[in-house]
């Protein structure tokens, strides 16, 4: 028994290893943005404000975010994927899509503590950057 478990387990874990990578790095986007609202909670109301059961919020959406990557892996390695590859050549489109939506929603919300607390926002800042690096390279051409 404990070996039949090994073996489905490992075939499991087999099957999935692909998109391990991306949902790590929306665990890790989730984990910050728990952080900095952690940071944001004590900066305005002080460490009585911070409350352990308002991070079961980020456990169920590591739940939902891991979930629903894995869910489109599934559906693009097994049902889609070949018929995306006659028209995009890059591989597991979806599934990256998905995971970046996740991400980009944590940055959002990272975004939204930081200027709660400090004043700054900062995707506003990147983009004037982004901006000012495009006139000045437009410069050398």
């Amino acid at each position: 028994m404990k070996t039949n478990t090994l073996i489905i387990l490992s075939a499991l874990f087999t099957v999935i290893t692909p998109a391990v990578p991306l949902i790590l790095v929306s665990l890790m986007a989730i984990f910050v943005d728990a952080c900095f609202g952690i940071w944001r909670s004590v900066k305005k109301n002080g460490w009585i404000s911070f409350q352990s059961k308002k991070l079961i919020a980020t456990i169920q959406k590591s739940f939902l975010y891991s979930g629903a990557i894995l869910f489109f892996y599934m559906i693009e390695k097994y049902i889609a994927g070949d018929i995306i590859a006659h028209f995009i050549s890059v591989e597991l489109l979806i599934t990256k899509s998905v995971a970046f939506f996740c991400v980009f929603t944590e940055v959002k919300s990272i975004n939204e503590n930081y200027k709660d607390v400090t004043g700054i926002d900062l995707l506003t800042k990147f983009k004037a950057f982004m901006t000012g690096l495009k006139k000045e390279s437009d410069k050398w051409k």
